[in-house]
């Protein structure tokens, strides 16, 4: 069902810029002084390509998505970026540290040929929101070109797509490897020999794929098609806008990680120690842990140790009270009762789900303004920022939950549901820049 293609990437050519110079973290992850730090690195960094200054004082353009097409092509024509001679597939591989543990994964980065959801070859699992969309089907009309990776996954239980790519690794030619700002390294691998290429097609074929990030793109690139069909364009198998590039994984690979988004919230007049306790004790068994020297982060650890090792377990850390609240739910029979009927089973265990369910929504008991999560809640990966945020009193607490597994996400997408906001952070991102899927060919 995975129908993957070869194609003549555009890559960074290592003679004339350094590639560490040159490649971001993906759009949706640079905020503005980051996106000056790109700017500042090299002349020539793709972040100029993939999210332009509104106003740019180094090119005259002032439309910043022309601006990308016109860096593109005078890159490719100065030689700063090169077109690959001949079809390849690319072998994708990050090594990594997460919490200590040194970790790696294996990617392939392909054009896959795009699928309504409605077929289900392609599954999303979250929802996305037309702004975004708006601006990435911009850029693609006018670069003409997928300028970032989509993260894929796929189920590989007799490994025959891994064992397939681990051949053709052997022949491949390297295409570059670079350290970023992290200490992550990135290594690519070019496979053009055919024999290579034609095993793994063959194995990816029955694959059924899941989208981990980059709905947003996904969407876009089939937005994208419609228009190309409104036009006149005819859909040939081999016709490139009806591809798009993709960088795939194995959903069992060891080196896949997922890591939680805390939620901070705000506006709670009514806040009292007992009253909070009272809010959630149906459904929680409520114990605490006083925190008043902020500087001891071994409670911080020995708090997310219980989190991580205990079922449907969440801690909120109040700033008024200098307390975590750590909450254990009762039984699972509570989730029947107390989440919409319409979500199947899967969906109600999960601990994002039962968070929102049977604590953040119930919050606004203690609110004597209407609660949202629009105006209330805010959503951060970074733990130690975030309970700043709550000491400094910008917020009034954090809440910790365990990160949601893959097989959960898989689960829940068979089903064909998606998963609540924010609950997956796949970790670390696929880096922008490493190789570019121009559409004209």
């Amino acid at each position: 069902m995975a129908d993957i293609r070869p194609f003549k990437g555009l890559r960074y050519n290592s003679e004339k810029v350094k590639l560490e110079e040159v490649i971001t973290e993906p759009y949706d992850r640079i905020p503005p002084q980051l996106q000056e730090e790109y700017y500042e690195r090299n002349p020539h960094n793709v972040v100029r390509i993939i999210l332009g200054k509104d106003d740019d004082p180094e090119h005259p353009e002032k439309d910043k998505y022309r601006r990308a097409n016109i860096y593109m092509d005078k890159w490719e024509s100065e030689g700063i970026l090169i077109r690959e001679d001949s079809k390849a597939l690319y072998i994708y591989e990050q090594e990594y540290k997460v919490d200590g543990a040194h970790k790696k994964r294996m990617g392939l980065i392909a054009r896959v040929k795009l699928e309504e959801f409605s077929s289900r070859k392609v599954l999303p699992h979250e929802k996305t929101f037309p702004k975004h969309k708006i601006d990435r089907l911009n850029l693609l009309r006018a670069t003409n070109a997928n300028t970032g990776q989509i993260f894929l996954l796929y189920k590989d239980d007799e490994r025959d797509v891994t064992n397939a790519i681990e051949w053709a690794k052997e022949k491949a030619e390297p295409g570059g490897e670079v350290k970023d700002e992290d200490g992550f390294i990135h290594r690519l691998w070019i496979i053009k020999e055919q024999e290579s290429i034609q095993r793994i097609q063959e194995a990816m074929a029955d694959k059924v794929l899941i989208i981990a990030d980059g709905h947003h793109r996904y969407e876009t690139s089939l937005n994208f098609r419609k228009e190309m069909i409104e036009k006149g364009k005819e859909i040939m198998d081999d016709e490139p806008f009806n591809f798009i590039m993709m960088t795939l994984f194995r959903l069992d690979d060891p080196g896949l990680v997922i890591l939680p988004t805390y939620r901070l919230v705000r506006g709670l007049d009514k806040l009292s120690e007992e009253g909070f306790r009272e809010l959630f004790s149906p459904y929680f068994d409520i114990s605490e842990v006083s925190w008043k020297d902020f500087s001891d982060r071994f409670i911080v650890e020995d708090i997310r140790e219980k989190i991580r090792s205990e079922n449907h377990t969440f801690a909120a850390f109040v700033s008024q009270f200098q307390k975590f609240f750590i909450f254990k739910l009762k039984s699972e029979d509570i989730l029947d009762t107390e989440i919409e009927d319409e979500r199947s089973r899967e969906w109600k265990r999960l601990d994002v789900a039962i968070l929102h369910s049977l604590i953040i929504d119930k919050l606004q008991a203690l609110s004597s303004e209407p609660f949202s999560l629009e105006n209330n809640v805010s959503y951060i990966r970074k733990l130690d920022l975030g309970l700043q945020k709550v000491i400094e009193g910008e917020f009034q607490m954090i809440f910790f939950l365990k990160p949601v597994s893959l097989d959960q996400i898989r689960e829940v997408v068979e089903n064909g549901e998606l998963m609540p906001q924010k609950s997956t952070d796949f970790y670390p991102k696929l880096k922008s820049g490493l190789v570019l899927n121009p559409l004209d060919e």
